[in-house]
Order: C-alpha cells, then structure tokens, then sequence
C-alpha cells in the first residue's frame, strides 16, 4: 500500500524560492534506536482515525447504522493488517523506556533554523521533492544527509493498543444502546494522538516491539 510522505507544500514553495527560515528546536543525541530509512506512516491508522471521527459526527446525528458500520470498518483496519502495522509502529521518543507503541499517520518536514538559501541547498531540496515525488523517500532523505542540511519530522502518532482497544468499546457500547459513552470512547482514541518532532539524523526504528 502506497505510504504517505508529507511536505507542507507552502513551506516547500517558500524554501526553494528564498532564504526564508523554519525554526525547530535542536536535536540531541537520541537515547532511543534510530533507522537510517525515511519514517513510513500507516495508511490503516489514518483511514480508522477517520472513520472514528465519521462515528462521532453519526452519533450526533443520531444516525446509529451509520455509526456502527464507521466503527465497524475502523477496526477492521487494525484487524486485517495487524502484522504491516506492527512493522511500522515506534515507540515515544520523549520516554523511550515506555512500552506504549505508536504509528505514525501523519507527517511533516521544515529545515532548520540555520539552513542556507545558497544555489547549491536550493538545488538539493529539489532532488530531494523529486525522488518523494517518485515515490523514493529513502533516496530522498539521503540525499538532504549528504548535502549536510538539518531538517526535522514532526510525525502525528496513534498509540496502536489503546486504539484497537476504543474501537472494540465503542462497538460494544453502540451494541448495547450507550451513544453518549460509545461517543466518549471514540473521543478518547482521538485524545490519544500525540505529535512527537526529531532530526533525519534520529529517525526512531519502526517494527522494534511485538504488537500484543
């Protein structure tokens, strides 16, 4: 299944046309195991995120089938993909010693607060948008490494146990005629995400850990 690799479009376009700056917080060395390939997002855990939320709105809505069938559908996205989603989910790199593993849905890149708008930069972001393009991210974050410029991911992150674990609540809770809580179960998946940001240089290793 094809992988979501997101650049903010504006952001890009402002970069290779000037020396406008993006600022991000510096890196220290990660106490958490990287990987030298670009960060992969699950396109299963953006697909049940959004059903969740299509549940929430048919509940307000008081359109229960609708609800159900949402529910229904974002679960089975964990349920049939179970092994490809073990390989893509990492854990918090700000409590790496946690046993809590996320995926990654969700993605954005900026340069550094001390990138260099020179001819040369300029003409590596351009190599780099067109190997993302073309579908190789691997090649095009190594390409920004040997160029030596300093760019950081912010990746969006759903916990994938606690999620699995909402969806099958609110199933149960829709079942048994309890909207309002079933509601707050689906609320609480989407509470659930949290954003973590880190260099190219400290990509955190997706697949480590057994999904249990």
């Amino acid at each position: 299944m094809k992988r979501h690799f997101r650049i903010a479009a504006l952001a890009l376009a402002t970069l290779m046309s000037s020396t406008s700056l993006v600022a991000y917080a510096g890196e220290n060395v990660p106490t958490y195991d990287t990987q030298t390939e670009m960060l992969k997002t699950a396109d299963h855990a953006l697909v049940a995120i959004t059903h969740a939320r299509a549940a929430r709105l048919a509940l307000f809505d008081d359109d229960v089938e609708t609800a159900k069938g949402r529910v229904a559908e974002a679960r089975a996205e964990f349920i049939e993909s179970e092994k490809e989603l073990n390989d893509l989910t990492i854990g918090d790199t700000e409590a790496p010693e946690g046993a809590v593993r996320y995926l990654p849905f969700d993605m954005s890149m900026s340069l550094s607060e001390t990138f260099e708008g020179t001819e040369v930069n300029k003409q590596a972001l351009e190599k780099f948008y067109g190997l993302m393009q073309s579908g190789s991210p691997d090649d095009a974050v190594e390409v920004l490494r040997l160029a030596e410029i300093e760019v950081n991911v912010t990746a969006a992150l759903l916990p994938i146990t606690e999620a699995s674990d909402l969806l099958l609540k609110a199933q149960t809770l829709i079942d048994e005629g309890k909207y309002f809580e079933a509601n707050l179960a689906l609320k609480a998946m989407e509470d659930a995400v949290i954003v973590r940001s880190f260099s190219i240089d400290a990509i955190p290793e997706q697949g480590a850990d057994d999904y249990d």
